[in-house]
């Protein structure tokens, strides 16, 4: 039968022909769609892929290289941090409201780090009583000097894969679940020790990019002394430690001896200003000094190394390049005292920090020892000691008032 004859005779033959035209016809298009989308979503995830190489790739490193402790490819956790008046965090988000995993990246706002015996619990206390401020549940976690990631490199940076675990075990165990919920508050944990343990600076920088850092100075040698009296206090709550066997006997200057004695050994000092490659030598002491320390579990009695904060600062400067300028506070102790009003001023921390006010009335005071005073003659000798790093440390903070900043040099010249 011919094409037309059967147009002709039968028309519902003829409409079902039409259909299956157009059938054909749309199934071929859908096919087409679908193989075009198929290529744009590979030519996508290549491209994601080659940026994410290219993201690892760009990472900064320390200025020496460190060594890799483990070969996964990494990739770091991030989120922005800006804090405007009234405490309130901004958010990207519409409502101004940040969501729940934003605000995790904001935790803590930041950290209190040192120094040991400078004045950092008398901080603590003082931000405790601001409502907006929210401490960490866990008094001094010690993570970041004490908890390593499996994943790290040599000198503690962690590597960007490893980051999101690393800081969620470390915001579950230094902060409560509620404190997850207040998101228009800051945030702070204290731990002096960080600022001595230079692994610390790595794992911080690396795991909390936006988290700001304060340091409290203290005169080192009244910050000896302190550190002395509580660690023999300790040794008589803790008699029977192994580290502390054998020493309870120590008088200050036993301990003067026996740290000034590992700072010779390492070759922290003696320390020549004068020599251009002084603070290289420096930085290369310091870290078999306190690689020796902490190896041996001796970092408690470091009463005297603890008080070398040009030596300190240097490695965190190192770590944050110029974004130590935003993200780094140095803080004199001696600052946190009442003033004549009777308050006492913290304006510039809470410029830092990023909330109004500034000073508070406190009765309770700082920097208070009890027992005997120390002996003048240690005294003048522990100042002759660290004077001579004072250069490099006003050198460091490149500022005037850190040129004498305990008021040594009268003292110094009648002796």
């Amino acid at each position: 039968m011919c094409l037309c004859t059967m147009r002709s005779s039968t028309p519902r033959f003829q409409n079902g022909y039409i259909m299956l035209i157009l059938m054909i016809a749309t199934i071929s298009l859908l096919s087409s769609f679908h193989i075009t989308k198929d290529i744009f979503s590979q030519i996508t995830n290549e491209n994601e892929s080659m940026g994410n190489v290219m993201g690892r790739n760009k990472r900064i490193e320390t200025e020496n290289e460190p060594n890799r402790m483990d070969s996964n490819s990494e990739e770091m956790e991030n989120g922005p941090i800006d804090i405007i008046s009234n405490i309130v965090l901004s958010s990207p988000n519409s409502d101004n409201e940040p969501s729940p995993d934003e605000t995790k990246l904001k935790i803590p706002t930041f950290i209190v780090a040192g120094t040991q015996k400078g004045g950092t619990e008398a901080l603590s206390n003082y931000l405790r009583e601001f409502p907006n401020i929210t401490p960490s549940t866990r008094y001094e976690p010690h993570w970041f000097d004490m908890r390593s990631s499996p994943h790290e490199y040599a000198n503690g940076t962690i590597p960007e894969s490893a980051v999101a675990d690393y800081v969620k075990r470390y915001r579950e165990f230094a902060f409560n679940a509620s404190q997850y919920k207040q998101r228009k508050n800051l945030s702070f944990e204290k731990t002096p020790s960080y600022m001595f343990v230079p692994k610390a600076a790595h794992r911080i920088k690396s795991a909390l990019p936006h988290t700001k850092i304060i340091f409290l100075l203290r005169d080192p040698v009244e910050r000896a002394y302190s550190h002395y009296k509580f660690t023999k206090k300790k040794m008589r709550q803790r008699k029977n430690k192994p580290i502390f066997r054998g020493k309870h006997h120590y008088t200050f200057e036993d301990f003067i001896e026996k740290d000034i004695g590992a700072l010779e050994s390492t070759g922290v000092v003696p320390f020549d200003k004068n020599d251009p490659l002084a603070l290289v030598k420096l930085d290369e002491a310091w870290e078999r000094y306190t690689k020796l320390k902490l190896d041996n579990g001796a970092a408690w009695d470091a009463v005297i190394g603890r008080g070398l904060y040009a030596a300190q600062l240097r490695v965190w400067w190192k770590v944050y390049g110029e974004q130590r300028k935003e993200k780094i506070l140095v803080v004199k102790s001696e600052d946190m005292r009442p003033k004549e009003d009777g308050y006492i001023h913290l304006k510039d921390i809470f410029d830092f920090i990023g909330i109004t006010g500034g000073k508070i009335k406190h009765k309770r005071k700082i920097h208070h020892t009890d027992g005997s005073p120390m002996r003048e003659v240690t005294k003048i000798k522990l100042r002759r000691f660290y004077s001579n790093f004072s250069d490099a440390l006003e050198e460091l903070l490149e500022s005037k008032v850190w040129q004498d900043p305990f008021s040594w040099n009268e003292s110094l010249a009648k002796n």
